[in-house]
């Protein structure tokens, strides 16, 4: 069944490579951070994690593999429960997310997987702002989700979150990621709260946002490059956490990592040829349409199933 998942995303990605439609370029120029290694934006070194490097520091990996050790199935009580436990994944975010995370969701389904379970919490409409008040119905909307999949707050081991901030999109690169950082650490300390049993926090940045506007309307509070600085932001939160920056070291804060960079340059795309086109994003440019949702979806499971604190979960 798990080599019939990969042949299925194979044949998902060749169908959509048979049928993409011809799309005018767009893209900004702008160079995705992982691709930009030790050259800079403007001033800035890039690279997901420290001194323009894409590995993982191994002092963080290690936290991490020694959390991911720790993830069990776990019962209503968050007792370890190999019989009738669950592992927890919960998706969270606005409404990109939340569609992605159904076809992710789809692709985990198709493995008959006992333990893991994958619940989507993220909500259409509801940025990182939502996120920010303890008391918003963004969380308890959640409980209403686990308790449709007879599960409860106990039971989330591990949550992948894809946000945004409608509010900074007027300010100049590199203060809208400062004012981001606040707003994420206190959504930080929520899922803490929330979720006591969850052990690892993956953060991933924000799909291309430069069809917003052409393929009818859409939020232009979301538009290029708010989308490429929201990778910043991402880049120096969980670089905080890798200095142990005081409120944003662990254990004040989930442990945190990278999950897939999402961000590439429109039609020119990464380095690994991957690309958004036209015929990726819905109307309104900011949502994906369903070829967009599928491949962005393969992109996604495929990189859980192969990071090392995932491994033996996903496979």
């Amino acid at each position: 069944m798990k080599n019939n998942c990969i042949l299925i995303i194979f044949c998902i990605l060749c169908l959509q490579a048979a049928y993409a439609q011809p799309c005018d370029p767009n893209a900004t120029g702008n160079i995705p951070i992982p691709d930009l290694g030790i050259q800079q934006f403007n001033g800035f070194t890039g690279g997901k994690y420290p001194n323009g490097k894409n590995e993982i520091p191994i002092d963080h990996y290690n936290k991490g593999m020694l959390l991911a050790n720790t993830i069990k199935p776990l019962n209503k009580a968050g007792e370890v429960d190999s019989l009738h436990g669950k592992i927890g994944m919960m998706v969270l975010g606005y409404s990109t997310a939340a569609m992605t995370g159904r076809f992710v969701r789809d692709i985990v389904e198709l493995q008959k997987n006992p333990y893991l379970e994958i619940i989507i919490g993220a909500q259409g409409g509801r940025d990182i702002n939502s996120m920010t008040d303890s008391n918003s119905t963004y969380w308890t909307n959640i409980d209403s989700t686990l308790k449709a999949q007879q599960m409860n707050r106990n039971q989330v081991q591990v949550i992948w979150m894809s946000s945004g901030d409608i509010y900074t999109f007027s300010e100049a690169f590199p203060q809208q990621c400062y004012t981001q950082l606040p707003k994420y650490q206190t959504a930080l300390r929520n899922i803490k709260k929330y979720y006591p049993n969850c052990k690892i926090v993956f953060l991933s940045d924000r799909t291309y946002a430069g069809y917003i506007g052409i393929n009818g309307e859409g939020p232009k509070e979301l538009k290029e490059p708010t989308a490429y600085y929201n990778g910043w932001t991402i880049k120096w939160l969980i670089e905080k956490q890798i200095q142990d920056s005081i409120g944003y070291n662990y254990p004040d804060l989930p442990f945190l990592d990278w999950g897939p960079y999402l961000w590439t340059d429109g039609t020119t795309g990464n380095k690994q040829g991957y690309k958004w086109e036209c015929d990726d994003a819905g109307k309104g440019g900011i949502h994906p349409s369903s070829k967009g949702r599928m491949k962005e979806a393969a992109m996604v499971y495929l990189y859980f199933k192969q990071h090392p604190y995932l491994k033996s979960i996903f496979n």
